[in-house]
């Protein structure tokens, strides 16, 4: 009998080990033809509202960065799905399934992606680093380490695997883009296409982080997909766009306990070598210098987890992409540059305001520079010390911005900032500053700003100036509203920073209403708007006059099918320069001394303007977009209107896929304005512009660049009489006209493993032709080879 039961049992446990065996066989083959492997972890479903994430804490091992998503660990990690649509219409179904994992070790937190295409139609390019939003498809993961809900680290990966990074502060794009792409991290990514999609895998160290001080704490998480042959945008915790503040409405990763950053030290040296030519009219071509060299050296010091040192002795800014061409035959106003260079990006976040007082490119060309910046508690600082080497070699300015922001609430904050430029006790701009803002109701945003200066040049008294400003933001899926008000004194000056105008007031508005279709519709989002603006001299705006210009432009813009869009819109704007505007200038006569100049009443009112353009991102080969604009126009001088005139611009931009490795920009701007009076050509300038790029591994790349800028302007006339206008002050001068027709060449061969970690070779020449586009008798201006090799060390 006992040996009956053994005999039983024994062929239970059989029979038991079978049914395991043949369930685990039965899920092998099922997750074989699904493609997707077992995960033993929670699975997290967004569109439930299951978006706290307790994420695993495991032993990498010797886990492949591969793109495979077979090593062993990913089965016992996270699974996140459930994603739903925001863009262009919200919270639909995810038209493709996207899957997540995620788990943590001591040193790193992971990512798996399986991205499921059912059309096989992914876009991916081997391409450089962070140039692939507008063209591939995406994954972007996107961590709020301090769950404080005003900024986020991003990381991007296409299909390749091809990195984009940066960091998201919530307010800083109004309406547009909220991420500052020109950060780089340390991170490993590889991807892999199939026939059903592409999978991905990140490795992203905590070093390349930072995160507080705390035994346990919660870090914000959201996970966003673009497919881009059909412009859809998808999420895994839902997004609205009736919430001001896209990061309150992520997931979280909760419950992260002991996590470490460790010695945190990176050292990164640079050599740099350099040969220049320039003209020389008596040697009738280029002379050149000797080859030179130059060292230079950066360190990053992480003092806590929050809160990092960097420093950098004869810092190498050399651009390897000049700044694109800028047509500049009109302008009433500087420029602007966005700033490129990598010791300046870091803590770009904290000195983020509604106005500029902050542009690190007014630090030219550095000598040395240090600069602190971190979060601790609920306060972000950064303070940044620069030398700057002045083109005389005397007084050499000392800089010292310092700024500081406290979180209040959910999602507001209030801060400060001073800016100091000072060269000699004599010669100084200093700035002080305080701003807010203020998210109410989850929907209203509210920003104000307050700051005074004091500049005083050599051999003159301080001059005190002051700026205020505030704007109102209403968010909304369907109905949009927004308004602003500045006013900014005659003496203000912000000499680090970036003020465009001075002495004005100025009030706009906009509202817009935006339908939306269903699931496949032809037109999938379109709206009106309506923007309103008004600038006046500031004293007049304080007596009660009217502006000095004001603008009204009605809009239609919409989305269809396929990734292509565009707008239209009309303008009617009206400029009326008081006559104290105008002193100085004057209109020259045949005969006697020069008549004061003053257009004729209502000269500047009335003027319309047609605006359109238009994109396309259906095409796999092909994306590009295309504008156009007619436009009365004002011919300026000294920031008043002296002459009218007639604009037409148009430009076309195309990149040209001819391989998955091998692109082309192709793209020309044009503007030619004509005198309003006679038809005469005042003004004229095109543009062109080629960058061609080969793209040999994700690490190696050769680039070629050319740019063509033909632009010429005429005098200033009379509007009446067509007499020649002139500026006198103890002597009178005509502004003649001017024209230039340069060109540039670049080579680039770059060797890129990782951020910091590079080899250049490049060379550049710049020619100037005797006429627009005529080619036959061109001469070399200048011509530079360099070489460039540093290597980002880190401990």
């Amino acid at each position: 009998m006992q040996v009956m039961c053994k005999m039983l049992e024994v062929t239970l446990l059989l029979m038991a080990v079978s049914a395991v065996q043949v369930d685990a066989a039965t899920t092998a083959v099922s997750e074989a033809r699904s493609g997707r492997p077992s995960v033993t972890g929670a699975e997290y479903v967004g569109s439930a509202g299951e978006t706290d994430v307790a994420p695993p804490l495991l032993r990498a091992g010797d886990i492949a960065i591969d793109g495979r998503l077979d090593d062993a660990a990913w089965n016992a990690s996270a699974l996140l799905t459930g994603f739903t649509q925001y863009e262009p219409i919200e919270g639909l179904e995810a038209s493709e399934s996207t899957e997540v994992r995620l788990f943590m070790t001591d040193e790193a937190i992971y990512f798996g992606i399986r991205a499921l295409d059912s059309s096989g139609g992914v876009r991916a390019t081997l391409t450089e680093r962070d140039a692939f939003r507008g063209s591939d498809d995406f994954v972007q993961i996107v961590l709020d380490t301090f769950d404080d809900q005003r900024r986020a680290y991003v990381f991007v990966v296409n299909p390749h695997g091809v990195q984009g990074d940066g960091l998201w502060i919530e307010g800083r794009g109004g309406r547009g883009d909220p991420v500052d792409w020109s950060p780089d991290f340390l991170w490993e990514s590889r991807g892999r296409i199939g026939p059903d999609g592409f999978t991905a895998e990140l490795r992203i160290p905590l070093k390349s982080l930072r995160f507080p001080e705390s035994e346990v704490q919660n870090w914000g998480l959201q996970i966003i997909r673009q497919i881009q042959r059909t412009g859809f945008r998808q999420s895994w915790a839902p997004i609205t766009r009736d919430a001001a503040n896209q990061l309150q409405q992520a997931g979280r990763l909760t419950g992260l306990s002991g996590l470490e950053r460790g010695m945190f030290l990176e050292v990164n040296p640079v050599i740099t070598g350099t040969r220049f030519g320039a003209w020389d009219e008596s040697a009738a071509g280029l002379v050149r210098t000797s080859p030179a060299g130059e060292f230079g050296l950066n360190v990053t010091y992480g003092i806590t987890s929050n809160l990092t040192l960097d420093g950098t002795y004869n810092p190498d800014f050399s651009q390897i992409e000049a700044d694109a061409g800028q047509i500049a035959v009109n302008e009433r106003f500087a420029l602007f540059f966005p700033e490129k260079r990598p010791f300046f990006l870091e803590g770009v976040d904290v000195f983020s305001m509604p106005q500029r007082l902050v542009h690190t490119r007014s630090i030219v060309n550095p000598i040395g520079a240090a600069k602190i910046s971190g979060k601790v508690g609920d306060f972000s600082v950064a303070y940044l010390g620069a030398v700057d080497a002045s083109a005389s070699g005397v007084d050499d300015p000392v800089v010292n911005l310092l700024r500081m922001k406290r979180d209040v609430g959910r999602s507001s904050s209030v801060g400060l900032v001073y800016t100091d430029r000072t060269l000699n006790s004599e010669r100084y701009n200093r700035v002080v500053g305080t701003d807010a803002r203020l998210v109410l109701g989850g929907r209203y945003t509210l920003e104000l700003l307050a700051a005074g200066s004091v500049d005083r040049a050599q051999g003159s008294e301080a001059a005190w100036g002051s700026l205020v400003s505030a704007s109102f933001n209403r968010a909304g899926s369907a109905v949009s509203l927004s308004a602003s008000f500045e006013d900014v004194t005659d003496e203000f000056r912000a000499r680090s920073g970036f003020i465009r105008r001075i002495g004005t007031t100025e009030a706009r508005t906009r509202t817009g209403y935006t339908f939306r279709g269903g699931r496949g519709a032809f037109v999938e989002r379109w709206g009106p708007s309506l923007e309103l603006q008004g600038y006046w001299n500031r004293s007049d705006f304080w007596a009660g006059r009217g502006p000095e210009e004001w603008e009204a432009q009605l809009s239609l813009s919409g989305s269809l099918r396929n990734n292509v869009g565009g707008f239209v819109s009309y303008s009617r704007t009206s400029f009326d320069f008081g006559p104290e505007r105008y002193a100085g200038l004057f209109v020259e006569l045949p005969t006697g001394d020069p008549l004061p100049f003053r257009p004729a009443s209502g000269t500047f009112g009335g003027l319309d303007a047609f605006r359109l353009r238009s994109w396309i991102g259906a095409w796999d080969r092909v994306r590009g977009s295309v504008g156009a604009s007619w436009s009365e126009t004002p011919l300026f001088s000294s920031g008043v209107a002296v002459d009218l005139g007639e604009s037409i611009s148009g430009d076309v931009n195309l990149t040209v896929y001819a391989t998955g490795q091998l692109s082309s920009g192709i793209g020309v701007r044009h503007v030619t304005i004509r005198r309003k009076r006679d038809g005469s050509r005042y003004s004229s300038a095109t543009i062109p512009r080629l960058d061609t790029r080969y793209q040999v591994s994700r690490s190696l790349f050769i680039r070629a660049v050319g740019e063509y800028s033909s632009q010429s302007r005429g005098d200033l006339r009379d509007p009446s009489a067509g007499r020649r206008i002139v500026t006198c002050t103890e002597t009178c001068g005509a502004r003649v006209g001017s024209e230039a027709h340069d060109f540039s060449l670049e080579g680039l061969i770059g060797y890129e493993p990782s951020p910091g970690t590079v080899f250049y070779l490049g060379y550049t020449r710049q020619l100037r032709d005797s006429g627009a586009f005529r080619f036959g008798d061109v001469t070399s201006r200048s011509d530079g080879l360099f070489v460039k090799l540093s290597y980002r060390f880190r401990m």
